[in-house]
Formats: C-alpha cells, sequence, structure tokens
C-alpha cells in the first residue's frame, strides 16, 4: 500500500511541477498535454522524505482509508525553477476490495505559493457528529492563519463538512 500511495504522490508532484514551468499555479490541472516530441521521456522521480502514512477504517466495514503527508522534491534540472522548490503533499485514497487505491483527494504546495494553495496537516481521524462514522480533521496552513478543516471520506471524494476561516 506505501508504494502504491507513494506513485500516486509522485504523479500529483509531477503535475504540479508541470503547472508551475508552464506558469500556472490553480489547484487542480485542467489536463495534462502530450508532450511536443515523437520520443518520450522518463518522468523526473520525485524523492521523498518525512513520509507519515496513516491507514484509518472510518466507517468500522474494512475499507481502508490512506492518508500520506510527506516532503517532495523533483531532481534538479537545468532552467526549471520548479524542480528546486521543496512541495508539500497530501494525498488521502482509498482502498477497493481489489487491492486498488483510489484518490479522494491530494493537496500539494510549496513554501512560496502558502498564499493561493494551503498546506494541510492531517490532525486525526475523529466522529465529529456521533454517528459511528469517522471524518478526517486536517490543520490548513496559508500565508493568512491557520483553520481547522473536516471532511468526510464518502466513495473516492472529500466532502467538506467543516472549514474555518484562517486567522480567528
Amino acid at each position: 500500500m506505501r508504494n502504491k500511495i507513494l506513485a500516486l504522490a509522485a504523479d500529483e508532484v509531477r503535475a504540479r511541477a508541470g503547472q508551475l514551468s508552464s506558469g500556472s499555479v490553480e489547484a487542480k490541472p485542467s489536463g495534462r498535454t502530450p508532450p511536443k516530441s515523437g520520443a518520450k521521456a522518463k518522468p523526473p522521480q520525485p524523492t521523498f522524505e518525512d513520509v507519515q502514512l496513516r491507514v484509518f477504517d472510518l466507517s468500522n466495514s474494512n475499507e481502508p482509508v490512506l492518508v500520506l503527508t510527506t516532503k517532495a522534491q523533483l531532481p534538479e534540472r537545468a532552467g526549471t525553477a520548479a524542480s528546486a522548490l521543496q512541495y508539500v503533499v497530501t494525498v488521502v485514497a482509498r482502498d477497493d476490495i481489489y487491492g486498488e487505491l483510489h484518490k479522494a483527494f491530494a493537496s500539494i504546495t510549496d513554501t512560496q505559493h502558502l498564499d493561493v494553495l494551503p498546506r494541510m496537516e492531517l490532525i486525526d481521524a475523529v466522529d465529529a457528529d456521533g454517528d459511528g462514522r469517522g471524518e478526517l480533521l486536517f490543520r490548513q496552513i496559508s500565508d493568512a492563519g491557520n483553520a481547522f478543516v473536516l471532511y468526510r471520506v464518502i466513495g473516492d471524494r472529500l466532502w467538506p463538512l467543516f472549514q474555518g476561516r484562517p486567522g480567528q
């Protein structure tokens, strides 16, 4: 499971680095474009450090929800500023009955873009409304301050149940 979610995180980091090199800093990629040359270059593999993987059974149904938080850096390439950045990665994925991971949420940011894309730090799984299902509680860290965000995992998405305002 660890290798699978790290592969998902690597894809997200490469997509984010591609956005930075093209000048876009939006939270979600609009789509991938094929390489301009005929030969396919092997995409750079990010290096991960401070990897923390937490696994929860939020609905007591033996369907694990994985939450990965890590820092990543792409190898240096001449002329690319995106490779010099250290990325802060949070990925939430759900494991199905066949052992395949389905990404429910990804937050990729760096210290230069906290004004646009906040960093998500997992606090813990909590049963906020007392219904027996767990929700994921995150601290959202941005240039404006800190806030708490509470999400419920439903299918392959995270649904926000509560979002605080930074600085209050």
